[in-house]
């Protein structure tokens, strides 16, 4: 008969099944104290004590969710590596996505308004002048600044 220490019990394997079980759960819970770390990734005493007690619920035959069910009842539904899909919290897995899709739609309707502009448009309302461009569409650097200054200069130029 040997006398082993009680924390020895603590940090005994669990069965294959069961330790898989135990680490899907660690990686879905926060530890309290540590700041966006799950329990599986803490080294803090409280997330040390909270795996040994997910353990020791596993032993004894606690399903996944009345783990889960019993960390929420004593540290809130923050307690979750990610929020439920459900009231309130259903949001924070709606909204992202429509941003991305309202986003990605403004972008969109934007690119394909500019590019139905044409760089030939009137000058100036009621003159009905045209911007002379160059060959690549693009307009003559000397025209815009004419058009700026309200004068011909190149055309002075030219005689």
């Amino acid at each position: 008969m040997s006398i082993t220490p009680a924390s020895a019990q603590t940090y005994e394997e669990l069965p294959p099944d069961l330790e898989e079980r135990a680490q899907r759960i660690y990686s879905g819970v926060m530890c309290p104290q540590c700041a966006g770390q799950t329990i599986d990734e803490s080294n803090a005493p409280i997330a040390e004590a909270m795996r040994t007690a997910i353990k020791a619920q596993l032993r004894d035959g606690a399903t996944d969710d009345a783990i889960v069910d019993s960390l929420v009842q004593s540290y809130g539904e923050g307690i979750l590596a990610s929020p439920p899909t459900r009231g309130f919290s259903l949001l924070a897995w709606l909204v992202p996505p429509l941003a991305l899709l309202l986003g990605a739609a403004a972008v969109f309707f934007t690119i394909r308004n500019m590019r139905g502009r044409s760089v030939t448009e009137p000058a100036a309302a009621g003159d009905g002048g045209s911007v002379v461009a160059a060959p690549g569409g693009a307009p003559l650097p000397f025209d815009l600044v004419d058009r700026e200054l309200g004068e011909d200069t190149h055309a002075a130029e030219e005689r």
